[in-house]
């Protein structure tokens, strides 16, 4: 499992499938086992269980003060991205909606907000006596009559 070119010799003795796969795959499991701790140990006997238990008990050792800090860094890392995204997304919602956006003269004094984009800050309606259906009407005949100019019927 450790030497590479020994692998490679036995995969040379069995030519099929499976070992034109692990050949493929010889530098991928190099790597994989190279990292990987062995203790051996004899089912007949039982010589060896002392290291493995050892073994395990380094594991879980390494486990607790490698691994799960970083596993806890990764998990604040990815509540924060989350935090940043989901504050975003409601900065975002408040101003489909309108809310809190701030006039171009009012940016000085963050106690005042408005419903109206800084584009319709100024906006002076003189002509209240005109309805909103009356408006919508002469909207959509101009802009009926600029379809039919544009497929030529007029």
């Amino acid at each position: 499992m450790k030497d590479f070119e020994t692998f490679q010799e036995a995969l040379d003795a069995h030519p099929s499938y499976s070992s034109n796969l692990s050949r493929s795959m010889s530098l991928v499991l190099d790597e994989f086992y190279q990292d990987l701790r062995t203790v051996g140990i004899s089912s007949v006997t039982g010589n060896g269980c002392t290291s493995f238990f050892k073994e395990v008990s380094n594991a879980v050792k390494e486990y607790y003060e490698e691994y799960v800090p970083h596993l806890e860094q990764l998990r604040t890392i990815i509540e924060k991205r989350k935090e940043e995204e989901m504050d975003a997304q409601l900065k975002k919602l408040k101003v489909d909606r309108g809310d809190e956006i701030k006039l171009e003269n009012e940016m000085l004094d963050p106690q005042q907000t408005t419903n109206l984009p800084p584009s319709f800050s100024n906006y002076n309606d003189s002509d209240d006596d005109q309805s909103d259906s009356e408006v919508q009407y002469e909207e959509s005949t101009t802009a009926e009559a600029s379809f039919d100019r544009f497929i030529g019927l007029t």
